[in-house]
C-alpha cells in the first residue's frame, strides 16, 4: 500500500512538472514526500488541490489533478481522524464540480459536507460551508441569505475562532451594503473590526474600508473620511502582505470620500494611486473598480475623452463579466454628455436588456434604470422615461441615499421641463435643489477643518500617554540614581581623558592638515603657472606655424611674380615647381594653426587638399582624373613634410609626363601595412606612356627623382619605382611618433 501511494505521488509530482505555475505546487510536493505523518500529508495534498484548482484557464487536466489529490488528502484526513479537514475536501470537491461546469452535483456535494460536519459536530467546517452555501444564494432571496449568514455566524460563535466571526461579518456586511442596508453594513463591519482585534490582528483596515464606504452612502461624510483616512494610515505604516494587498481599496475608498466632498484634486490623486497598485499587482477586481471610479471623476473634471479612453483601454486588456452593467452605464452617461446618442445606444441595449431579466437588485438595478432614462432623456424619447422614473421612486426607502433620491428628482424635473409640465417640473426642481442644499449644507472646509481638529485632539491624547510613561521612567531612573551616580562619575572621568587624547590628536592632525593644504597650495600655483606656460607655448607655435606659411605665400607670390618676367619655359616650369613644393609645405602649416593639435597632420584631409590643387594648377586639356584609397593616418610633421614633397614631385611628373594629350588616370594610396620592418606605404600610380626603355630607373638623375629618393631617406624607408605600362611608385616606411 505504501509503495502504491509513493508511486501515485510520483505520477502527480511529475505532471506538476508540467503545470503552468507549479513553483508552489512543487514546494507542496517536495514536503509530501519527506513527510511521514499522514495528517500532514493530507494537508499539503489538500493545498495541492486548491492550487490545481485555482489556476486561470480552467483546464479539464488541471480540475483533474485538483479532483484527484483532494480525493487522495480526504482518505488520509480521514485516516488520521482529521474530520475538520475532511470536510473541507468534500467542501472543496463541491468547488471543482462547480468548476466543471457540473452545478447540481456540487450543490448535492456541498449539502453533504454539511450533514457530515453536523454528524461530527464540526462547528468551525460547518460556518465554513455555511458561508460558501451564502454565496449561492441569488440577492433577492433576502431572508433565505440572511438565514444561512445567521447560521454561519452561530457555528463559528461556538468554535471561539473570532478571526473566523470576522470573516463572516464582512461577508455579510458587503452583502448588506449591495442590498442597500447600509446601516447594518457598517455595523456588522464594526463587529468584525472589534472581533479581529480581539484575536490579535490589529490590521483592520478592509473593515475601516467597509465602514467608510457605507457611511459615505449614507451621506456621513465627515464620519467616512475619518474611517478611510485610519486605514490608510494602518496600510502606510504597516508594511505587510495583508496591508499591500488591501492598499488599493484603502486608497479607493479615500478617493470616493473626496470627490463626494467635491476635493477633485484629492478625489484624482488617491485614485490614480489606487489604479498603480492594483495594475501591479494584476488585482482584476480592483482594476475594475478604481476604473470605474477614474472615469466618473474625469467626467466632472470635463475630460470626457480621458474618461472613454480608459475604459476603452481597460476592458480591451482585462475582460470582466463581473463589471457589465457599470461599464455599460458608465458608457451611456459619457456618451449622452457628449450627446451621442448613436455610440450610446449599444450600451443603453445592453442596461435595458439585464433590465428585462428582472433578476437585478440594490445599488445595480438603481445604477441601471437611471442610466436607461438619461439616454431616454438625451435621445428626445420623453414619454417613455416615466414607467422606469415611476420604478426608482418605488424602490426609494428610508435607508435610500440622498443622492439617489437627488438624482431621481433631477431627472423627473428635465422629463417634466421637457414635456411642458412646468408645475411639476418645478415642484421636483424644489425637492432637488432642496436635496442638493442638503448635501452641501456643511461646508467641506468646515468638514475637513473638523476632522483635522479630531485628529489633532486624538494626537493630544496620544502625546498625553506618552509623557505619562516618560514620568514613569523618570522616577525609575530616580530610584536608581545612586547607582548611575557613580557609574556616570567614573564614566565622565573616562571620557575626559578620551577627549582629551583625542583633542592632542586632532590639535597634531590639524598641523598636519595646514602643512599638506600649504604644499597643495604650492602644487596648484605651479600647475596653474604650468597650464599658462603650456597655453603660452601653444600659442607661439601657432603663431610660429601661421607665420611660415604666410611667409611661404610671399615666396609662392614672388615666384609668381618673377615667372611672368621669364620667356625660358624651363625656367618657368622651374619656378612652377618650386611654387608648388612651397604649397605641399605651406598646407601642412596651415593645417596645424587651425586645429588643436600642433604636432601632427591628418593626412586623408592633406592628400586631398594637395591633389585639388596640383589639379588646379595645371590648367591642361588632358582628362585626368584621381582615384584615392587613403586610411585614417595622422603623422607628426618631420614625416609630414617629406611625405607631401614625394606627393608634389610624382603628381606633378604624372600630370606633365604621363599622359599624351589623351585621358587618364593617377591612383594614390596611403595605407596600414604589416610588412617588416615597415607599417605605412604611400603609392602613386598611373597608367599613362611610363618611362622611356633606354632610362635606367635607378640612374636616372632627374631633380625630381633624387628628391623623392633624398625624401625616403629622410623618412629612412625604401623607394621603389616600377614603370609598365605606366609609372608606379611606392615609398614603405614607419611612423614616427613626434613631439611638441
Amino acid at each position: 500500500m505504501k509503495i502504491k501511494f509513493l508511486l501515485s505521488v510520483f505520477i502527480l509530482w511529475m505532471n506538476s512538472a508540467f503545470c503552468q505555475d507549479n513553483g508552489l505546487i512543487d514546494r507542496y510536493m517536495d514536503s509530501l514526500s519527506l513527510e511521514h505523518d499522514t495528517g500532514r500529508k493530507g494537508h499539503f495534498l489538500y493545498e495541492a488541490a486548491k492550487c490545481y484548482l485555482e489556476k486561470p484557464g480552467e483546464l479539464k487536466k488541471d480540475l483533474d489533478s485538483a479532483q484527484w489529490l483532494n480525493r487522495r488528502s480526504q482518505k488520509l484526513h480521514l485516516a488520521a481522524n482529521l474530520k475538520t479537514e475532511a470536510a473541507m475536501n468534500m467542501l472543496l470537491d463541491a468547488r471543482i464540480q462547480e468548476e466543471m461546469g457540473k452545478p447540481s452535483l456540487a450543490k448535492e456535494q456541498k449539502a453533504a459536507s454539511l450533514r457530515f460536519a453536523h454528524s461530527h459536530r464540526l462547528n468551525k467546517a460547518a460556518a465554513i460551508i455555511y458561508l460558501s452555501m451564502a454565496g449561492d444564494i441569488k440577492d433577492v432571496a433576502f431572508n433565505q441569505k440572511e438565514a444561512i449568514f445567521k447560521e454561519a455566524l452561530l457555528q463559528a460563535t461556538k468554535t471561539n475562532d473570532k478571526l473566523l466571526e470576522s470573516k463572516i461579518l464582512m461577508e455579510h456586511s458587503s452583502y448588506l451594503s449591495g442590498y442597500g442596508d447600509y446601516k447594518g453594513a457598517v455595523n456588522t463591519a464594526h463587529r468584525a473590526a472589534t472581533l479581529k482585534k480581539q484575536a490579535g490582528d490589529q490590521n483592520v483596515s478592509r473593515e475601516l474600508v467597509s465602514v467608510a464606504g457605507n457611511l459615505r452612502l449614507l451621506l456621513r461624510l465627515k464620519e467616512a473620511l475619518k474611517y478611510a483616512l485610519q486605514a490608510r494610515r494602518i496600510v502606510e505604516n504597516e508594511n505587510t502582505p495583508t496591508t499591500q494587498d488591501d492598499m488599493a481599496a484603502v486608497y479607493n475608498i479615500v478617493g470616493l470620500i473626496y470627490y463626494d466632498l467635491k476635493s477633485n484634486k484629492e478625489a484624482l490623486a488617491n485614485y490614480q494611486k489606487a489604479f498603480e497598485i492594483a495594475k501591479q499587482k494584476g488585482d482584476r477586481y480592483a482594476i475594475h473598480t478604481i476604473t470605474l471610479n477614474l472615469a466618473t471623476i474625469l467626467s466632472r473634471l470635463n475630460r470626457t475623452a480621458d474618461a472613454l479612453n480608459l475604459l476603452d483601454n481597460v476592458t480591451k486588456d482585462y475582460i470582466s463579466d463581473l463589471y457589465t452593467i457599470r461599464y455599460a452605464y458608465l458608457y451611456t452617461m459619457l456618451y449622452c454628455k457628449t450627446k451621442d446618442t448613436q455610440k450610446a445606444r449599444p450600451y443603453y441595449q445592453k442596461l435595458l436588456s439585464y433590465y428585462k431579466t428582472g433578476n437585478i437588485t440594490g445599488q445595480e438595478k438603481h445604477i441601471m434604470m437611471i442610466g436607461i432614462t438619461s439616454f431616454l432623456f438625451a435621445n428626445g424619447q420623453i414619454k417613455e422615461m416615466y414607467p422606469y422614473l415611476a420604478e426608482i421612486e418605488r424602490s426609494l426607502t428610508k435607508e435610500t441615499s440622498l443622492l439617489r433620491v437627488s438624482e431621481l428628482r433631477k431627472l423627473h424635473y428635465l422629463a417634466d421641463s421637457a414635456r411642458g409640465d412646468f408645475k411639476s417640473a418645478f415642484k421636483n426642481f424644489a425637492a432637488f435643489k432642496t436635496i442638493s442644499d442638503s448635501i452641501n449644507s456643511v461646508d467641506r472646509a468646515k468638514e475637513l477643518t473638523a476632522l483635522q481638529l479630531d485628529y489633532d485632539t486624538e494626537k493630544k491624547d496620544h502625546d498625553i500617554v506618552l509623557l505619562k510613561q516618560k514620568g514613569e521612567l523618570q522616577k525609575s531612573l530616580l530610584e536608581r540614581e545612586a547607582i548611575i551616580r557613580n557609574v556616570f562619575i567614573g564614566s565622565l572621568i573616562v571620557l575626559i581623558i578620551f577627549v582629551g587624547f583625542l583633542y592632542v590628536q586632532n590639535t597634531i592632525k590639524k598641523r598636519s592638515n595646514q602643512k599638506l593644504t600649504l604644499k597643495q597650495e604650492e602644487i596648484n600655483t605651479q600647475n596653474e603657472k604650468l597650464k599658462q606656460l603650456i597655453a603660452e607655448k601653444e600659442w607661439l607655435l601657432k603663431e610660429i606655424h601661421h607665420r611660415v606659411k604666410n611667409n611661404m605665400q610671399i615666396i609662392i607670390s614672388l615666384l609668381n611674380t618673377q615667372s611672368a618676367y621669364l620667356d625660358n619655359q624651363d625656367a618657368i616650369s622651374a619656378i612652377q615647381n618650386s611654387q608648388n613644393r612651397m604649397h605641399a609645405m605651406s598646407l601642412i602649416h596651415q593645417k596645424l594653426y587651425q586645429t588643436d593639435n600642433l604636432s601632427r597632420i591628418d593626412m586623408k584631409w592633406y592628400i586631398r587638399e594637395l591633389t585639388g590643387y596640383l589639379k588646379d594648377s595645371f590648367q591642361s586639356e588632358k582628362k585626368i582624373s584621381f582615384d584615392m584609397q587613403l586610411d585614417q593616418i595622422s603623422l607628426d610633421v618631420s614625416q609630414a613634410v617629406p611625405v607631401g614633397l614625394i606627393l608634389n614631385e610624382a603628381i606633378n611628373n604624372a600630370i606633365k609626363h604621363a599622359f599624351d594629350q589623351r585621358e587618364g588616370t593617377v591612383f594614390i594610396s596611403f595605407k596600414r601595412i604589416k610588412v617588416a620592418p615597415y607599417d605605412l606605404m604611400l603609392s602613386i600610380a598611373d597608367n599613362g606612356v611610363g618611362l622611356q626603355e633606354d632610362i635606367d630607373k635607378d640612374e636616372n638623375d632627374s631633380f625630381g627623382m633624387s628628391l623623392m629618393r633624398g625624401l625616403t631617406s629622410q623618412l629612412e624607408g625604401e623607394f621603389n619605382l616600377v614603370s609598365d605600362h605606366g609609372v608606379f611608385i611606392t615609398v614603405q616606411f614607419s611612423q614616427k611618433e613626434g613631439e611638441i
